[in-house]
């Protein structure tokens, strides 16, 4: 939509003042969401004919990093760095124009569900809501390599397989999964997880009930000094054009992301052992909220990290 980037970070700018700043807490929330889908804001890398405003790497960090600066709510990553992207990737993205719509309106509900062999049981990353459709990806050293988009299955609830039956009336992504997913990583690397990573850390933060000389005090201030080389290097890398240079920025967002997430982890284990006075005194105000790196789960050969097993539901 934008012509140049000038404009699209311009525009970013006026977005985030006039829909988030310049709203009352109370009511900005549901505004902004509103306004996310009214401006083609919620994928604004993609195709214009996809919902998005064909911006370029530069207004996409630019207007992300206006998100993490003022705690603006950022879109689920799983429908909108993974799902989407990868029907981007499919050989007839316009027969997906329906599910793009969604996901540009946040309409759209997805579960992922990985099969890594058959002896293995389900890995599932489930949405909050109620799912709509499934993303079923196959990545088997032998036997099936695909990815294919279908409708809940009867037995999904009870973390079984689809069977034959149920895989009738999916519509299949690509026969070759390993190879799918390569190219996702490589032509679609997840910008915003860098971004994401800062409202994490500034939770981490907020919650933390560390001792200011203690070792876990250190760690997470080594954390934060990492984030912002992290959020510079991508800015420079993004100005050279480099994007195989790129990617090393976003490998490493997935280590900050998981370092953190440990750490309050351990927080939440050393707070156990603590007495409350008065009962609930030293309590987190809010639950830490930190979404999914979709690229992180979905890695081309090991597909899911232990790390998210307590967001993640199996059947063992």
């Amino acid at each position: 939509m934008e012509s140049t980037e000038s404009s699209a970070r311009a525009f970013a700018t006026n977005f985030v003042e006039t829909h988030w700043l310049g709203l009352a807490d109370t009511s900005r929330l549901a505004s902004w969401e509103d306004a996310l889908t009214e401006h083609h804001l919620r994928v604004p890398g993609y195709p214009s004919e996809y919902g998005g405003r064909d911006w370029s790497d530069g207004a996409l960090v630019h207007f992300w990093s206006l998100c993490a600066e003022h705690d603006c709510p950022m879109p689920d990553p799983v429908t909108t760095e993974l799902v989407g992207p990868l029907l981007l990737l499919s050989l007839n993205p316009k027969q997906h124009r329906a599910h793009f719509q969604a996901i540009a309106a946040g309409q759209a509900s997805w579960e992922v569900v990985c099969l890594d062999l058959p002896s293995s049981p389900l890995r599932r990353l489930k949405p909050r809501e109620q799912t709509d459709w499934v993303l079923l990806i196959q990545n088997q050293a032998e036997g099936r390599s695909q990815i294919e988009i279908l409708n809940p299955w009867p037995g999904l609830a009870a973390n079984l397989p689809p069977t034959t039956a149920d895989l009738k009336t999916s519509l299949i992504l690509s026969s070759d999964a390993r190879a799918m997913l390569l190219k996702l990583h490589r032509d679609h690397q997840p910008l915003a997880a860098v971004w994401r990573n800062r409202a994490l850390l500034k939770t981490l933060r907020t919650l933390s009930y560390m001792d200011p000389m203690g070792q876990e005090n250190q760690r997470l201030c080594e954390l934060e000094i990492l984030q912002t080389a992290q959020e510079t290097l991508c800015h420079r890398l993004v100005q050279s054009g480099s994007r195989t240079k790129q990617l090393i920025v976003t490998q490493i967002a997935r280590e900050i992301q998981i370092k953190s997430l440990q750490l309050r982890r351990e927080q939440l284990g050393y707070y156990a052992l603590t007495e409350a006075t008065p009962p609930g005194q030293n309590e987190p105000e809010r639950p830490i909220d930190a979404p999914i790196d979709a690229h992180f789960m979905i890695e081309p050969i090991t597909l899911i990290s232990d790390f998210f097993m307590d967001q993640i539901e199996t059947n063992a």
